[in-house]
């Protein structure tokens, strides 16, 4: 998660362009040794050195585990479940379901090669556990990928999965390319199977206290910077019912988050649980 609000222009962009540094220029350095070398492999604790983690702010493991929770709590994470991961980055997600739900199979694709490279060595004797590199482009994440978002194919079958899950992916694209994921993510699943996503759902109102404040509009999206629109991206709810009714799904459950500001929820971003209908 990113906080951008109360930050002065020069932090702002200073941290835009290291962002680019890491994602973009480094990226085929850090694939490498990665892949290659043991420089990055962590601390045997199970969660990637602080260099390369791009995900649970430094709190891998124990967030790891509380998204399985989370998960768990709103729908089964039962032994033989087939899951898709969406934007699966270093392997939060999967580190944790393999500490805790072994039986479950898995799959996950990011836009990050290093950290697809990280997982895969990270859980190489896992069978049931495959990550696979995309490289669609994403000015925050991926801004050198030669694939346009928007028209990208998840290359999985039809019908494929049980539970598509998308954790603080949609916060990062703009209309077309969210309008893609959703379709595909609903196409990859069984009639009955269950997509779990996060997002920012802004209110009419932004609260003060809000950690954005998404005064901009770029189609359906709202968003915090336009210099770097990928940055933090909402969308109404809204939205979220018209693209559900299109792909044949609805939205099951909804849990906002906390960063409005208030207190006591146990997500940072808010919770939509779609179910798919035929």
């Amino acid at each position: 998660m990113h906080f951008t609000r109360g930050k002065s222009a020069f932090h702002r962009n200073a941290a835009m362009i290291l962002r680019f540094g890491k994602y973009g220029l480094a990226a085929p350095v850090l694939n490498a040794l990665v892949r290659h070398t043991p420089l990055l492999d962590g601390d045997g604790q199970g969660a990637p050195p602080r260099a390369i983690n791009y995900s649970a702010d430094g709190q891998f493991i124990i967030q790891g585990d509380l998204l399985v929770g989370d998960i768990s709590r709103r729908t089964p994470l039962d032994p033989g479940l087939r899951i898709l991961d969406i934007g699966c980055g270093i392997g939060r997600l999967a580190t944790a379901l393999h500490r805790h739900r072994p039986g479950v199979i898995y799959t996950g694709f990011d836009v990050v090669r290093y950290g697809i490279e990280w997982c895969r060595k990270r859980l190489r004797d896992a069978p049931d556990f495959r990550f696979d590199h995309v490289d669609v482009r994403n000015r925050f994440y991926n801004p050198l990928g030669r694939i346009n978002a928007e028209s990208f194919h998840f290359p999985y079958d039809d019908n494929s999965f049980d539970l598509a899950v998308a954790i603080s992916v949609f916060t990062h694209l703009l209309e077309d390319d969210t309008r893609r994921y959703f379709a595909e993510g609903i196409r990859t699943l069984r009639p009955g199977g269950r997509a779990y996503f996060t997002t920012f759902l802004p209110p009419d109102t932004i609260p003060q206290a809000a950690h954005f404040e998404f005064r901009h509009r770029i189609g359906a999206a709202m968003v915090e910077r336009l210099e770097e629109p990928e940055m933090a991206v909402g969308y109404p709810l809204e939205f979220w019912e018209g693209l559900a009714a299109e792909h044949g799904a609805r939205i099951a459950f909804l849990d906002r988050g906390s960063w409005t500001g208030q207190a006591g929820l146990p997500d940072y971003q808010d919770v939509l649980i779609f179910e798919k209908l035929r």
